[in-house]
C-alpha cells in the first residue's frame, strides 16, 4: 500500500467550492476569487512535492481513502487566551466565512484530480476535520485500500 503526505502551510485560509455560483442556463459553477487562489496555491504546492517525490506515481483506478486538515490561522482581534484555546482546539473554526468540510473538500479533491489521483470518484473512504493552527495550514494523506 502506498501513502501520499502533503503538509504545507498556506498563504490564506483554505477556501471552499461555492455552489452558490451556479448558472442555470449553462450549467456551470463558477469559482470565486478565494478559491481560485486557494487552487492555484495547492497545484503549485503539490506540484513541488511531486518534484521532489522522485518515486511518486499518481493513483489509479482503485479504491482510495483520503484524509484531511484544515487548518485556520485564529482571528486576529481574538485575546490572547482565545487564541490559546483555539490553539489547543478548544475551540473550532465553525464561523460562517470559514466554509463547511464537505465544500473545502470538493475544492481541495477537484485539484488533486487528474494530478495526485485519477479521478476523485476512486475516494471510497476519509475524513475531513477543521482546527485551529498559528497559521493557514493544509494536510492531506492518501492511500490505497
Amino acid at each position: 500500500m502506498t501513502i501520499f503526505i502533503f503538509e504545507s502551510e498556506l498563504s490564506g485560509d483554505p477556501a471552499p467550492h461555492n455552489q452558490s455560483r451556479f448558472n442555470p442556463k449553462t450549467r456551470q459553477v463558477f469559482k470565486g476569487a478565494r478559491e481560485k487562489a486557494y487552487i492555484q496555491e495547492l497545484e503549485y504546492r503539490l506540484r513541488a512535492e511531486i518534484i521532489k517525490d522522485k518515486a511518486f506515481k499518481k493513483y489509479g483506478e482503485v479504491p482510495i481513502k483520503a484524509d484531511y486538515i484544515f487548518g485556520f490561522a485564529p482571528t486576529k482581534s481574538w485575546s490572547k487566551k482565545k487564541i490559546q484555546r483555539a490553539l489547543s482546539h478548544e475551540i473550532y473554526p465553525t464561523e460562517q466565512n470559514k466554509g463547511d468540510w464537505d465544500n473545502l473538500t470538493k475544492s481541495t479533491q477537484d485539484r488533486l484530480n487528474k494530478l495526485i489521483i485519477v479521478d476523485d470518484r476512486f475516494i471510497v473512504d476519509g475524513r475531513a476535520r477543521k482546527i485551529f493552527t498559528p497559521k493557514p495550514y493544509l494536510r492531506i494523506e492518501i492511500e490505497e485500500i
